[in-house]
C-alpha cells in the first residue's frame, strides 16, 4: 500500500504542475493562472479525500481501489482531450481573466484531483489492521504521500515537462495509474470491464491528438507560425500566450513592432550605418533588433542575454536564424549575466525586451538592477525599454520612471500613440545621462516618410502632470510589487 500511496501522490502533484504549464497558453503565466490551479487542486483533494474515507468504510478493498485508480487514470486522459477541444474556445470567453482561470481549471483538473485524492483513505483502510498499531500506520502511509508529492514536484517542474512536454507527461500519468489499477485489482479481473476497454480506447487515441507547442521547455510553450512564401516569409513567435515576435528572415529591417521602431530610431540619432558600437539585449525573443543591427549597422556588436535556450534554439531550428551569427547569445537571467565577471566591451546601448504581457520579472526592474546594468555602460550609454499599462491606474508607469530617475539623470517617454491615452498602452522608456536633442530626434527617421507612427517623445511638462497625479514610489529588491500595480490592467484587458 505504501507503494500505492506513493505513486498516487506523486502523480497528482504532477498534474498540478502541469495544470499551470497547460494553461499558461491560453491564459499567461500570472498570480491568476496558479491561483487557480493550486485553488482547483485543494479543493479537489478535500472533496477527494472524504469521498475516499466513505469509499473505504461502505465496499472497501482492492476492488475498489483499483476502480479508483482507473477512474484517476480516466480522469486525466479526459484533461489531454479537453485541452485539446475546449481551451482556445475557453480562454476566448468574456469574463474576468480570474474567472476564466478558475473555470477553466475546474473543468480541466478538478476531476483529477478528485480520483487521485480518493486513494490514500483507501489504502489506508486496507492496510490498517491493527489499532494497537494505527498511529504508526498512518504516520508511514502519510510519509510516503509527503514524499511521493515532493518528488512529483520536482520532477515535473524541474525535469519532465521540458524532456517529454504536458501531453506526453498526463500520457505517462494515464498509464501509471492504469497499470496500477489492474494490478492493485488482478484477483478481481478488472480489466474484462467496460470502463477500462473504453478507457483503454480513447488511451489509443490520445496518442494521436497533436500537442499545442512547437517545443516545451522550463520557461515557455513555444510555438511558431509561418506565412508567406519567399522573402515575403514571416515567422510569428509566441511564447505562452503571447505573440512576442514578428520575424521576416529575408528583410531583417523590417519591425513589426512600434516599441522596435522605438529602438531603431534611438539608434538611428546616435550612430552611422559604418559605426562600431555595442549593443546588450535582456531578452531575446525572435531575436529581432539583434537581426536588425546586423544587418543594418554590420559593425555592430550584439549581445543577448536569453534566458532560456529553448527561445534561442527555435530561433536556429524554425525561424532561419544563422548559427553562423555573430550574435552573442548568453541563456542566462540578465541581472545574473550583469553580475558577473566579463570581458564584454562597455554597452552604448541597452535594450529591454523581458516584459512579456504582464508577465513582468521584477528583479529586472529595480534600482539595483539599473545600477548594476549601468556600470557596464559606457559613459554616454543610453538604456530603452518598453512596458505595459493603463494611464487610468499608471502605477507601473510612475514607478518605473521614479526608478530610472534615480540612476540616470534624464528619463524620456516615448508611447506609440501620440499622448498617454486611457486604455492599455505600450509605452517605451530612454534613460540617459546625456540629454535628447528632440529636434535629431524627430529628424532621426530610419524608415521612409509616413511609413510609421510618429515615435513621440512626451515633454518634460507632460512627464510631470503624470508623475504628480500618480505617486507610485521607485522599485527596489525590497519593494517591488509589479503584480498588484499590473492587476488592474491585467484585469482590465482580459
Amino acid at each position: 500500500m505504501s507503494a500505492i500511496v506513493f505513486l498516487a501522490s506523486f502523480c497528482l502533484m504532477l498534474v498540478q504542475v502541469v495544470s499551470g504549464r497547460a494553461l499558461a497558453p491560453h491564459l499567461g503565466v500570472s498570480v491568476f493562472t496558479w491561483t487557480a490551479v493550486i485553488g482547483t487542486t485543494l479543493l479537489g483533494i478535500a472533496f477527494g479525500n472524504a469521498a475516499g474515507g466513505r469509499i473505504a468504510d461502505m465496499a472497501g478493498g482492492k476492488k475498489n481501489l483499483g476502480i479508483s485508480l482507473i477512474a484517476a487514470a480516466g480522469s486525466v486522459l479526459l484533461a489531454n482531450y479537453l485541452l485539446t477541444v475546449l481551451a482556445g474556445p475557453f480562454s476566448h470567453l468574456e469574463m474576468h481573466v480570474a474567472i476564466r482561470a478558475v473555470l477553466m481549471s475546474f473543468v480541466f483538473f478538478l476531476p483529477s484531483a478528485f480520483f487521485l485524492s480518493t486513494i490514500s483513505p483507501q489504502a489506508l483502510k486496507i492496510r490498517l489492521a491493527d489499532l494497537a498499531h494505527s498511529g504508526e500506520t498512518v504516520g508511514t502511509l502519510s510519509a510516503w504521500s509527503a514524499a511521493g508529492s515532493i518528488l512529483g514536484t520536482f520532477a515535473g517542474g524541474y525535469v519532465l515537462i521540458s524532456m517529454i512536454g504536458t501531453k506526453n507527461l498526463l500520457t505517462a500519468v494515464v498509464c501509471i495509474l492504469l497499470v496500477l489499477g489492474l494490478w492493485v485489482s488482478k484477483k478481481e479481473k478488472l480489466w474484462k470491464t467496460r470502463p477500462v476497454a473504453l478507457i483503454g480506447l480513447f488511451f489509443v487515441g490520445d496518442l494521436f491528438v497533436p500537442g499545442l507547442c512547437k517545443m516545451e521547455t522550463d520557461y515557455f510553450c513555444i510555438r511558431v507560425l509561418e506565412a508567406g512564401q519567399g522573402a515575403a516569409r514571416t515567422y510569428t513567435l509566441r511564447l505562452d500566450h503571447l505573440i512576442h515576435s514578428y520575424v521576416t528572415p529575408e528583410n531583417p529591417t523590417e519591425l513589426g513592432y512600434g516599441y522596435e521602431r522605438v529602438y531603431a530610431n534611438l539608434i538611428a540619432m546616435r550612430q552611422k550605418p559604418e559605426d562600431a558600437f555595442t549593443a546588450y539585449f535582456i531578452g531575446g525573443g525572435g531575436y529581432v533588433m539583434p537581426r536588425y543591427l546586423e544587418a543594418k549597422y554590420p559593425n555592430a556588436q550584439s549581445i543577448v542575454a536569453e534566458i532560456d535556450p529553448g527561445v534561442t534554439e527555435a530561433n536556429h531550428r524554425f525561424m532561419e536564424f544563422s548559427r553562423e551569427t555573430k550574435i552573442q547569445s548568453v541563456n542566462e537571467d540578465a541581472r545574473i549575466h550583469l553580475i558577473k565577471p566579463s570581458q564584454d566591451p562597455k554597452y552604448d546601448f541597452a535594450f529591454g525586451d523581458a516584459f512579456n504581457d504582464f508577465s513582468v520579472p521584477s528583479h529586472l526592474t529595480t534600482v539595483e538592477f539599473h545600477q548594476r546594468l549601468k556600470s557596464r555602460m559606457s559613459e554616454n550609454g543610453v538604456y530603452a525599454l518598453n512596458i505595459i499599462d493603463d494611464v487610468r491606474y499608471g502605477n507601473f508607469l510612475s514607478s518605473m520612471i521614479r526608478t530610472l530617475r534615480t540612476v540616470w539623470t534624464h528619463v524620456y517617454v516615448a508611447p506609440l500613440n501620440t499622448e498617454l491615452e486611457e486604455g492599455r498602452n505600450t509605452i517605451t522608456l530612454i534613460a540617459t545621462d546625456q540629454e535628447i536633442d528632440r529636434e535629431s530626434w524627430y529628424a532621426a527617421r530610419p524608415f521612409a516618410v509616413g511609413e510609421k507612427e510618429e515615435l513621440t517623445l512626451l515633454s518634460d511638462e507632460q512627464v510631470a502632470k503624470f508623475l504628480e497625479s500618480h505617486r507610485a514610489p521607485a522599485l527596489t529588491d525590497d519593494f517591488a510589487p509589479t503584480d498588484r500595480y499590473l492587476a488592474p490592467v491585467f484585469r482590465d484587458a482580459y
